[in-house]
């Protein structure tokens, strides 16, 4: 009986696939479709807000980053997310109008407080300009609103002046028939 128990315990040992695995020291090739962490685009992010809007679990927060493109995205909102709340969905994903969004292939998420498994667009964003970048974008964005106010300005005087000819068009037609 016991060198039947050997034997079946050596063949099982030296012919099955591996059962415990090493993790974290050997971690298992996850499938195509894996869904993990989100990655962001932080430099075509508009701050639109879809993302959080969508989410059912409302695990997504936008927060001010400094990292975005000022030109796109006015606000500089990209969203946050608690991922203690996140079912990996991809409802954000598939809802994000131009693709900045995505669902990586990270799976790793631990942390001592709940603070920790909130992941901001730092953690997240894995393209972002840098400080020269964002600087020279702030400064494009500042002359294109001056340029825009200028025009508005421009828009409103000249339409001040269509209605003041208007009147003195009116003022006139008045005159001639009071004269007749």
């Amino acid at each position: 009986m016991v060198l039947k128990s050997l034997k079946y315990t050596l063949k099982t040992a030296l012919t099955t696939t591996e059962v415990t695995r090493l993790y974290p020291e050997v971690m298992m090739e996850l499938p195509a479709n894996e869904r993990g962490i989100h990655e962001l685009d932080a430099t075509t992010c508009i701050g639109c807000g879809s993302c959080a809007r969508i989410c059912p679990n409302s695990c997504i927060e936008m927060v001010p980053y400094r990292y975005g493109n000022p030109l796109k995205n006015r606000k500089m909102q990209f969203p946050q997310i608690d991922y203690g709340r996140c079912t990996f969905c991809g409802l954000c994903v598939d809802e994000c109008p131009v693709s900045c969004l995505k669902m990586g292939k990270t799976t790793e998420i631990a942390g001592w407080d709940r603070k920790d498994i909130v992941y901001g667009p730092d953690r997240i964003a894995v393209k972002k300009f840098s400080e020269k970048e964002v600087a020279e974008l702030e400064a494009e964005a500042k002359r294109q609103a001056e340029e825009k106010k200028k025009a508005a300005a421009a828009a409103a005087k000249e339409k001040a002046a269509k209605a003041k000819g208007k009147e003195n068009k009116a003022k006139a037609k008045l005159g001639e028939g009071g004269e007749a």
